[in-house]
């Protein structure tokens, strides 16, 4: 079987072409990066799961395993890309690519829509004119469905939509755009409403990376013993990166096409416990500052999801609990991060 996954040099693009290799697929990495430079992120040698060690390979990037093709293409080149997949028809898309920093999104609107909704319309007619019965997995996100009472929670799959920032908006238009390709061009798609994940080597533009990265100048650096940080009460429902790319593969083989499925773990974590979790391995005592430029202009204060159609339909279950996966990111930025992310 032979796989694409578009924005590969992300954070879940790499786990996921670790992941697809060790299920024994072909994997055609794909990014706008140049194929000659080190990812934008960092290199996952410890955590990949038996697929962590570095690839010395000219031209390949060290954060995928060995046997991964990589091809530097933008979607935002409609032609390039479609050449691309006209070219090594793959039995399976896992579309990743997108600007996914909810906050960040407020800063760039216009970029955020451009790249999530025009680049998802790009690999869809691609997909359409090149290789039609090319299966994809479009990823969107559980802040499509926006402010929601805690009586809502979970929130399952036929929950209205009610995105709150520029981020949600766009992964709400790429899923009714998914959609909509589905019903008219019989394309095979399957949806995600995939919620809050993190893990080792996932960048410091997001909460708890941001976190377990103040925790390790502190304790490696002798920095000042403050920590800053948005609004700490919101409550999110998080997974573990590799728990994620374990769904992303099983929705590819027995998810239904034209279907969303929540990814999530169903259970919430409020940030201010997960800071907690974090500050606990670092001694001392610890100043905990709000930061008023940290705090997004309208913000959901608790999304917690229901996964039971993933679980059902799939056979999936989660594998790494929070507190792991708290303990492997804090252990990642001493050990790693600081080398990577300044």
């Amino acid at each position: 079987m032979k796989a694409l996954v578009t924005g590969a040099y992300g954070f879940v693009g790499r786990y996921l072409a670790a992941e697809l290799s060790r299920q024994g697929w072909a994997v055609l990495a794909t990014d706008k990066c140049r194929p000659d430079r080190q990812p934008v992120g960092p290199v996952l040698r410890a955590f990949q799961q038996g697929e962590g060690r570095e690839v010395e390979k000219p031209g390949l990037p060290s954060a995928f395993p060995p046997g991964t093709e990589y091809r530097m293409v933008d979607l935002m080149d409609a032609a390039e890309l479609m050449r691309l997949i006209g070219d090594w028809k793959p039995d399976a898309i896992f579309h990743l690519a997108a600007l996914s920093a909810a906050g960040k999104s407020f800063q760039d609107p216009r970029a955020t829509l451009q790249v999530n909704v025009i680049g998802t319309l790009n690999l869809l007619e691609a997909v359409r004119k090149a290789s039609p019965l090319t299966r994809i997995l479009v990823t969107g996100s559980g802040e499509e469905y926006g402010i929601r009472s805690r009586e809502e929670m979970p929130l399952g799959e036929d929950c209205s939509l009610d995105p709150v920032n520029p981020y949600a908006a766009s992964k709400a238009a790429q899923t009714i755009l998914a959609r909509q390709y589905h019903r008219a061009y019989a394309l095979e798609i399957v949806i995600t409403r995939s919620f809050n994940h993190s893990g080792p080597g996932q960048s410091d533009v997001f909460v708890l990376p941001s976190w377990a990265k103040q925790c390790a100048r502190i304790k490696l650096q002798g920095r000042s013993p403050r920590i800053r940080t948005g609004d700490t009460s919101v409550i999110r429902d998080f997974l573990d990166v590799r728990d994620v790319c374990r769904a992303y593969f099983l929705l590819v083989r027995k998810g239904r096409s034209g279907e969303i499925y929540n990814v999530c773990s169903g259970r919430g974590l409020m940030l201010r416990d997960a800071l907690q979790m974090l500050l606990n391995n670092v001694p001392g005592e610890i100043t905990v500052e709000t930061d008023p430029a940290l705090r997004r202009p309208v913000n959901a204060p608790v999304l917690i999801g229901d996964n039971r159609k993933l679980r059902e339909e799939t056979g999936w279950r989660s594998q790494i609990p929070v507190e792991t996966m708290l303990q492997d990111l804090a252990s990642w930025w001493e050990k790693e991060g600081l080398t990577f992310f300044s």
